[in-house]
């Protein structure tokens, strides 16, 4: 069953970005004109306001504000990545299609070398896209669950919740314009925030995993692109004329400049989303391990570790691929010296150089104007978490 499911989000059209298209085109990021995808998104928004009007309520009682800061600032990033989506979806849209007629350029003029790297990123952006979404889901789930548990599973709990020691377990702490805290309003609370929560991770799901496909798709090229450059002056021999070397050497600089192109165009994209999750990831980071050594029920350790293992895995899955596509941005530049330049002739010779220059233009993520989205980033805003945590502790 779970095979024929998967086998049934394949496309022909997009042999690598089936599965992330049909998500978002589920959840109305690649259909934002849809009634539905607009209401989607106020919903959201008014949702994300009412954590904060909350916030502000209950900012005395601190493990209330934790527990609200911790998800509100999650809550803050989905509405940015897909708000921002919206947005610039003509761009989003442009990229998506270079990826995918890049892709499927490679496959249609590919050989064995080729072959072996087109399958093995296929097979990797598989594997991430469908674990990622099973990490995604069963955070969902354990979120939505958890409060629900404690609430029928703890019969004193239901006991002092009668006798007004104990409020009503909600999944969220957001503000509303009934009473969430005795029937009907608290069942009709649980009922929203169990729908903007599985819109959110939804969400989640769709634009992250869409994001690594794209970067993991950006390396491949890049590895597809030094194989051309190794094999510019062909793989035998016999030298080639200057007329087919000039050509050769144009449609790499094609392939490269368009490549160039549309990295910039993502990254142009996903640089303002980025600024804004590794500021709210520090700070979910801190408030999760907090909450973590502070928490007294065994429930409550379990739902924040996860968080934590989720806040802390979802950076570091856009921290290395982006850090994949930077190192092979410059390992590509080796192309052409793994190449038979030194069996051609002057003019062939020169062109190479032209081509060097301008595979020595590398390809950066940036998170904002401020740092570079790679593994160094990545640690330092763990370590960055971690002087959050020790201060609150004191």
């Amino acid at each position: 069953m779970i095979k024929s499911f998967l086998e049934s989000l394949e496309d022909p059209k997009r042999p690598l970005f089936g599965p992330n298209y049909w998500l978002l085109k589920k959840i109305g990021l690649v259909t934002p004109d849809h009634i539905l995808s607009r209401m989607y998104y106020i919903l959201h928004t008014i949702f994300v306001f009412s954590q904060y009007m909350e916030l502000y309520v209950i900012r005395s009682n601190q493990e209330l504000v934790l527990l609200n800061l911790k998800i509100s600032m999650l809550s803050i990033v989905n509405m940015t990545k897909a708000n921002t989506f919206v947005i610039w979806q003509s761009n989003w849209r442009q990229v998506i299609d270079y990826i995918t007629n890049a892709d499927n350029f490679e496959r249609d003029n590919q050989d064995e070398a080729k072959g072996k790297i087109i399958n093995s990123y296929t097979k990797y952006c598989r594997r991430v896209t469908y674990l990622y979404w099973v990490l995604v889901f069963s955070t969902l789930i354990s979120v939505i669950t958890t409060p629900l548990m404690k609430w029928y599973l703890s019969y004193d709990y239901r006991e002092a919740y009668k006798n007004g020691t104990e409020v009503f377990p909600h999944i969220f702490v957001s503000w509303m314009p009934i009473d969430k805290e005795s029937s009907p309003g608290s069942w009709i609370t649980v009922l929203w925030h169990s729908c903007i929560c599985a819109y959110g991770a939804s969400t989640m799901a769709a634009y992250d995993t869409s994001v690594m496909v794209i970067l993991v798709c950006f390396g491949g090229k890049l590895d597809l692109l030094r194989i051309r450059c190794k094999e510019m002056f062909g793989v035998i021999e016999e030298a080639i004329s200057d007329e087919e070397a000039e050509a050769v050497v144009r449609q790499l600089h094609e392939i490269h400049v368009q490549l160039l192109k549309h990295s910039r165009m993502f990254n142009s994209v996903l640089s303002p989303v980025m600024f804004v999750y590794v500021v709210m990831c520090s700070l979910m980071i801190c408030a999760s391990a907090f909450q973590l050594t502070s928490a007294t029920n065994n429930t409550q350790k379990i739902l924040t570790a996860e968080y934590l293992i989720f806040g802390i895995a979802q950076l570091f899955m856009f921290c290395w691929h982006s850090n994949d596509v930077i190192y092979k941005s410059q390992q590509v530049i080796m192309g052409p010296y793994e190449s038979k330049w030194w069996a051609v002739g002057l003019q062939q010779r020169k062109n190479m150089l032209i081509l060097q220059g301008q595979l020595k233009i590398m390809h950066i993520y940036t998170a904002g104007p401020f740092t570079d989205l790679t593994l160094a980033t990545f640690v330092s805003i763990l370590k960055g978490a971690y002087s959050y945590y020790t201060l609150l502790r004191e």
